[in-house]
């Protein structure tokens, strides 16, 4: 981040050996231990996930087999990337961009685009953190083997590192926000809640902007405020909470970057490129050819 100015958004490259707990390694190249991958990881405001190159690749055709198809029994669809954002079977334009460019990698490499397919993952195969994910599919004599990984990970990576150090988003001129927060009178919530009291506090500071309206206007209706916490849930009186609202300047916004990241497995893509790549003569099948 700080190569790059302090800028969203901003990208690294990596390649190196991932690891795989493998019970019955088998399938060749396929199904192995350890692996040869290729990453890149995209970070990106969360709130605005637009791309000044996704026009590059607008028009760009692509075979998608989304959630809704497998869910319906129907069949994959051929359709411009730009047209998938738009309709939004694609999440947005960062993924979108990254998956047109997969595409036109594997093509540049040799794999067959005839056999090549994004396959969108289905709700119970994605990950609880991930807004969007498709992989690059590659038709083989094994089947269709995921090859590339495209995923929108959302900031759950980032959240999960730092729960406290955000990075900082200079804004072009200074802004004016209001502020609203729960103020909480830690001496009676020690008295009535002993060890819980700090645990209260943590919460009440965790709670949205929403959260804290519907606080207050349950504190001025019915005197108290039911906090549900994993282990039950506290009562909070108007003594022991109250809500305050303030405005003021901020000269940097801080968020936590959502990741874009476009996996590579390079061990199968290149058995993928050289199963394409391999002929044989009608009628001649002992000689073979790779073309």
């Amino acid at each position: 981040l700080e190569f790059n100015q302090g800028k969203l958004p901003f990208a690294a490259a990596q390649i190196g050996l991932g690891f795989r707990n493998e019970i019955s390694p088998r399938q060749g190249l396929i199904r192995v231990r350890e692996f040869t991958m290729c990453e890149i990881e995209h970070f990106v405001d969360p709130s605005d996930k637009s791309f000044s190159k996704f026009k590059k690749v607008h028009s760009y055709p692509m075979v998608l087999f989304s959630a809704c198809n497998q869910m319906d029994g129907q069949p994959s669809q051929t359709m411009s990337i730009g047209e998938a954002v738009e309709k939004g079977i694609v999440a947005n334009e960062t993924l979108g961009y990254y998956m047109a460019r997969t595409h036109m990698y594997l093509v540049k490499v040799g794999v067959d685009p005839r056999r090549l397919r994004f396959r969108q993952h289905l709700g119970n195969e994605m990950a609880h953190y991930a807004q969007d994910c498709w992989d690059a599919e590659i038709l083989t004599s094994y089947g269709w083997i995921e090859c590339v990984g495209n995923a929108d990970r959302s900031c759950y990576d980032l959240t999960q590192h730092s729960k406290t150090t955000n990075t900082k988003k200079k804004l072009d001129e200074p802004r004016t926000v209001n502020i609203i927060e729960a103020v909480p009178n830690m001496a009676l919530l020690g008295k009535e809640f002993k060890k819980d009291a700090k645990r209260i506090q943590i919460a009440l500071a965790q709670l949205s902007e929403d959260e804290l309206v519907s606080l207050e206007s349950k504190i001025a209706s019915e005197g108290a405020y039911k906090l549900s916490m994993d282990d039950g849930e506290f009562s909070l009186t108007s003594a022991m909470v109250s809500v305050k609202r303030s405005t003021k300047t901020v000269h940097v916004e801080e968020i936590t970057p959502s990741v874009i990241e476009p996996s590579f497995g390079i061990g199968r893509v290149m058995y993928a490129v050289l199963e394409h790549s391999f002929r044989q003569r009608e009628g001649d099948e002992q000689r073979t050819v790779r073309v």
